[in-house]
């Protein structure tokens, strides 16, 4: 009993060790960038952009481009095909391929607002739903918005 106590007791003395020298270690290296942005904006006078940093910059992304990159995961919407009914008006199927609910949608056919006859408000992520469009005749370009993202379907 006392000997499985001691291997316990020392079990978790290194792993508080190890943790510590984990924390330390993250600490340190954060100092470290903090003491070089530092150094950077005293010499230069001004920080330099992560971007530009030899090696390391091109894997560091942008902030507008890594706002948009979880924006474009969290919305989606694909045009996943196009028919008529048999009333001749537009049929658009349409995909949330997004983690989140997307709402409020409106349509364009060849940069025309078209009524959407059976708008649904809101699809779930996963939802496919098809969109009839209050559209006769031909067309070039369709685009299907959304509050939070849009797609375009062009004929070829």
């Amino acid at each position: 009993m006392a000997l499985e106590f001691f291997f316990g007791v020392a079990l978790l003395i290194i792993a508080v060790y190890v943790i510590f020298r984990i924390i330390g270690n993250i600490a340190l290296g954060a100092l470290l960038a903090l003491i070089v942005f530092l150094a950077s904006y005293l010499l230069v006078g001004s920080f330099p952009k992560l971007g530009d940093i030899p090696f390391i910059g091109r894997f560091i992304p942008t902030t507008g481009k890594a706002i948009a990159l979880i924006k474009d995961f969290a919305y989606s919407i694909d045009i996943i095909g196009v028919s008529t009914s048999s009333n001749g008006n537009l049929l658009i199927t349409v995909a949330n391929t997004g983690q989140l609910e997307v709402s409020n949608f409106t349509a364009y056919v060849d940069e025309h607002y078209v009524d959407i006859l059976n708008n649904k408000h809101s699809l779930k992520s996963g939802d496919v739903y098809v969109f009839e469009l209050n559209f006769k005749g031909d067309f070039k370009r369709i685009l299907i918005n959304s509050a939070q993202t849009s797609d375009i379907y062009e004929k070829r």
